[in-house]
């Protein structure tokens, strides 16, 4: 988790911000309202891999026409 700096008043993790309030944060950029003070956030690019209940197939990729 990131420490930001809310630059306007915002509603950020279930809360309301005070401008100039700063908080972690773990959400993706928002330029215009939080400043990070501590570098960029840190976000898993990779998906999660889905599961499949026993006895299902995975489902055949869209094909374009």
């Amino acid at each position: 988790m990131a420490m930001v700096k809310a630059l306007v008043d915002c509603f950020v993790d279930n809360g309301l911000r005070k401008a100039g309030e700063e908080f972690r944060y773990s959400g993706p950029e928002i330029p215009e309202v939080l400043e990070f003070m501590d570098g960029a956030p840190v976000l898993d690019a990779a998906e999660p891999e889905r599961k499949l209940r026993p006895g299902r197939k995975p489902k055949a990729e869209a094909t374009p026409n």
